[in-house]
């Protein structure tokens, strides 16, 4: 371990750097990937391609885990995101209410299936959606509201559901970076009326891949012919394969420890954090568990003395790799490029104009107070399921080490 809170020059300054020992691997696979996958090719041998033995096995072993009836891997996170809103089945130009803080696959597949998603504003302290502007965003075209467990952190859940039935609107959760998140002690994806889940490079990996649950047996069995190409009505191929599925049951195995894992880190980086003049970390209501995805924090420029990309520059040059900001670039989904330019199907802007021409919503004229203020002032730090105590410590200590030196900078001598 390295030399603990360390002060002084800056590594970004020409200084040392707090560590110089690379860090563990992201994810842990071993012996059980292995013989999974070998599974896969001796069944390959013997019976050819796509008979979908371990990913119908994969897909029993989360549906399980989760405890709902339905469990549809496809192969991708977006994908998870699109079959969902097929399932939901949209007419042209409804709306779907979500956040503008994630990543495109939570609002490519609205669009993709010629839906309008209306942006509601963040709740500046969990970073989540707010519950009470998806409230004032509903009109007579809403059929849906897709909420997000950003980072890890879960969603205000009471509040959402019962905005959804009041309104009679289904629920969809994106849990793509919350995998394994409690909500009052629920599992996040099992209270909405679907959730959806990114298997790509999250806690739970298999490469790419993306997972569809829930309890409504209609829902299901829409998502089910969507995502394998569509039957009596339009589809698309969004098929997981027997190679990922291997995978994700041998990951399935170290799914709980590897929550651990970050949990611990996270931990260790909030008594560090909580301290740090100008931070606020990512506030987790009494009673959840955020899975910790990646560590979220805010930085107050003026108190901090630095700003979030600045500090995360320099956390990464004392040998800290995966510290980042802000988070999304700072920049709101309604202010990038799909939203701004209108390019979606040829020349035509459809969902975002009609057929008659007429504007069914201008990105451009979109304000969200909270969001535009507090986006830009996030950082994160990218957890990893190899982390041991001392890499935690070392990554507090790095955060402190360039927190002191900034924050003296400003207090002068």
């Amino acid at each position: 371990m390295a030399a603990s809170l360390v002060t002084g020059q800056l590594a970004i300054d020409g200084g040392e750097p707090l560590r110089t020992r690379p860090f563990g691997p992201r994810w842990l696979f071993g012996e059980s990937d292995k013989r999974q996958l070998v599974e896969v090719i001796d069944n390959a041998n013997a019976h050819g391609w796509r008979n979908r033995m371990k990913v119908r096995a994969f897909e029993e072993a989360f549906a399980e885990r989760h405890g709902v009836r339905h469990a549809k891997a496809v192969n991708t996170g977006t994908s998870a995101c699109h079959t969902a809103i097929a399932a939901i089945d949209p007419e042209p130009g409804d709306e779907v209410i979500t956040t503008p803080v994630t990543a495109i696959g939570t609002v490519s597949g609205i669009v993709l299936q010629n839906a309008v998603p209306v942006f509601a504003d963040m709740d500046p302290d969990t970073f989540n959606i707010d519950p009470a502007d998806i409230e004032r965003k509903i009109t007579s075209r809403t059929r849906a509201i897709m909420i997000v467990h950003l980072l890890g952190n879960p969603c205000d859940m009471d509040e959402i559901m019962a905005i959804g039935r009041s309104h009679g609107l289904p629920v969809i959760e994106d849990c793509s970076q919350a995998h394994l998140a409690r909500y009052q002690g629920r599992l996040v994806g099992t209270m909405g009326d679907i959730g959806v889940f990114s298997l790509g490079g999250k806690t739970l990996t298999t490469d790419q891949g993306g997972m569809v649950i829930t309890d409504n047996d209609d829902l299901a069995e829409r998502a089910g012919d969507f995502a394998g190409g569509g039957g009596g009505s339009l589809g698309d191929a969004h098929r997981f394969t027997d190679l990922e599925a291997a995978v994700g049951l041998a990951q399935l195995e170290g799914w709980d420890e590897a929550t651990r894992v970050r949990l611990r880190a996270a931990a260790v980086l909030d008594e560090v954090a909580k301290d740090l003049p100008g931070f606020t970390v990512q506030k987790v209501r009494s009673g959840d568990v955020n899975s910790y995805y990646v560590y979220g924090y805010k930085i107050e420029e003026e108190e901090a003395g630095v700003s979030p990309e600045r500090f995360a520059e320099a956390v990464r040059a004392e040998g800290i790799p995966d510290c980042y900001g802000p988070y999304a670039g700072g920049i709101p989904m309604y202010k990038t490029g799909m939203f701004v330019n209108e390019h979606t199907y040829g020349r035509s802007r459809y969902p975002f104009v009609d057929e008659q021409g007429r504007r069914r919503v201008d990105y451009t004229k979109v304000h969200l107070p909270n969001v535009e203020s507090e986006l830009p002032k996030t950082g994160f730090i990218l957890l990893r399921n190899s982390y041991t105590d001392d890499d935690a410590h070392d990554i507090a200590a790095a955060m402190k080490k360039v927190s002191d030196y900034y924050a003296s900078r400003r207090s002068g001598p």
